[in-house]
């Protein structure tokens, strides 16, 4: 399969701060600190490649330190890195996650890159990889306004023309949008197979807050499947006349859950080309996003096929 999206290294921190301003501006103390790497569709692809799967990657990233950081992780798991775009005098988007206060995901702050998200044209290697695949995943669609509309949708008609199966984790835009998101998207879903969203997302694309309902606002807007992520809840997939709810795991430990979302989604692509119904797909992504949880980021702990099942068969 071929990932495409934005790249970029995270820094997470995970720590037990003060609560109160005036304790934490004079607070010095050691935490847990790791540098990761690959960002949203990174980790997916990493997740992917864990469980077995070819995984091309379509994406572009700085030439600086954090860039070759960022393709050494995604090669060293097998990832095939050779269509991604090397840009000169780029810097890499960098994800702080700063863990210090209870919470497993927030606050996040950070630097957006300075190179494009991915290149808006395909070269000759990047068109041989899409030919060559049989799904194609956008991680990260709404984080930059470049790939909103057109430039997106000119890559899905092409995957589409050559009979891909095709998904889109949407994410959310990092500048402020009025009304729902759905309007950033152009026609951009007419080519979508699966929309990946969080209940969050969901309600923001479509205006309706309840994820059940938001998931049929999803399907109407083109896709064959809708997956809402609702975290500790589970999780919900949407297809036309059915609905499967999944509910979420329960693991003994919990470091963050940084990329579980991104497993997840690892996990239904698997299903969905492995042609599973859509019950057991969804308790095998719920399984791949559970076994991330342990480590720190979103690749540290991605699981192995042989180790999903093996999660799975002690909880028939």
């Amino acid at each position: 399969m071929v990932t495409v999206g934005t790249l970029n290294a995270d820094v997470i921190i995970i720590g037990d701060a003060p609560g109160k301003v005036e304790e934490l501006v004079e607070w010095v103390a050691p935490s847990r600190v790791e540098l990761t790497a690959a960002g949203s569709v990174g980790y997916c692809a990493i997740d992917l490649a864990r469980l077995g799967l070819k995984v091309a990657m379509l994406s572009s990233v700085a030439d600086d330190a954090l860039g070759r950081l960022v393709l050494e992780a995604l090669k060293s798991e097998g990832v095939d890195t050779e269509a991604v775009k090397i840009e000169k005098r780029a810097a890499s988007g960098i994800g702080v996650y700063m863990l210090l206060f209870g919470s497993f995901k927030r606050p996040l702050t950070g630097r957006l890159a300075t190179h494009a998200p991915w290149p808006a044209r395909l070269s000759h290697l990047a068109e041989q990889r899409l030919a060559s695949a049989r799904l194609l995943h956008c991680g990260g669609y709404l984080h930059y306004e470049s790939r909103w509309g057109e430039p997106t949708e000119r890559l899905y008609r092409k995957a589409k023309k050559l009979g891909l199966i095709t998904s889109v984790d949407t994410q959310f835009p990092f500048a402020p949008v009025k009304g729902p998101w759905i309007k950033l998207f152009g026609n951009l879903l007419d080519y979508v197979d699966v929309i990946f969203t969080d209940e969050t997302e969901a309600a923001s694309i479509t205006g309706v807050s309840d994820p059940e309902a938001a998931a049929r606002e999803l399907l109407r807007a083109g896709p064959r499947i809708a997956v809402v992520k609702m975290g500790a809840q589970g999780a919900l997939l949407a297809e036309k006349g059915r609905v499967v709810h999944q509910k979420a795991f329960p693991v003994p430990e919990l470091t963050d859950s940084i990329g579980a979302g991104d497993a997840f989604d690892a996990g239904v692509l698997y299903g969905i080309l492995a042609g599973w119904p859509l019950p057991r797909t969804t308790r095998f992504a719920a399984a791949v996003s559970a076994l991330t949880l342990p480590g720190m980021g979103g690749n540290r702990t991605a699981p192995t096929l042989k180790e999903v099942n093996k999660f799975l068969a002690k909880r028939k």
